[in-house]
């Protein structure tokens, strides 16, 4: 496994399912933040959740960011680019960006604006798959300027990652355009 330090933003099924395939070979200090800590009703259902995947759970999104080199946004698609704005404003200088959500081609390209407008490196990511059984290994399609980046990364986590060209937004379309094939 990559000596990456980790966080998550995001922590539902996709993150949990990662956070699983890489079983007892997970990088140490995982650590994660979900919305629903916020929430009264939720916060200690998240709590539960984070510490039954070992994972040390975050009160902020600046707290799960201090000291990272390495984010998988996985929130809804709906958050995609607000959880990239919110990000820009906390995120350490170099911090890798893996924006996993089912999101357009367009809101990945905002989200990278502010990722990098802020000094972050943005990778596009498609999960291509679902992620249940396969978790870490369900395939991944990577787009963008840093994808060689991300790829040794990901390779590192022993994930399954494809580079795709078309840019940011390129491994977004082409999930797209399968879906409305399939």
């Amino acid at each position: 496994m990559a000596a990456e330090s980790i966080a998550f933003v995001g922590f539902g099924e996709a993150a949990m399912a990662f956070r699983a395939g890489w079983g007892a070979d997970a990088p140490a200090g995982l650590r994660a933040f979900d919305i629903k800590t916020l929430a009264p009703a939720a916060a200690l259902a998240m709590k539960d959740r984070y510490a039954a995947h070992g994972v040390a759970g975050a009160g902020s999104l600046a707290e799960a960011l201090e000291g990272a080199t390495v984010a998988f946004s996985l929130v809804t698609a709906d958050q995609a680019l607000v959880a990239a704005r919110q990000a820009a404003e906390v995120l350490p200088k170099g911090l890798v960006w893996l924006d996993c959500n089912s999101c357009s081609p367009d809101t990945k390209r905002a989200a990278a604006a502010a990722i990098e407008g802020a000094g972050g490196v943005y990778v596009d990511v498609a999960v291509m798959a679902p992620v249940h059984p396969k978790k870490h290994h369900v395939p991944l399609l990577v787009s963008g300027p840093h994808a060689e980046r991300a790829v040794a990364i990901l390779k590192g986590l022993d994930m399954r990652p494809t580079v795709v060209s078309g840019g940011i937004g390129g491994a977004s379309a082409v999930k797209m355009l399968r879906s409305v094939m399939i």
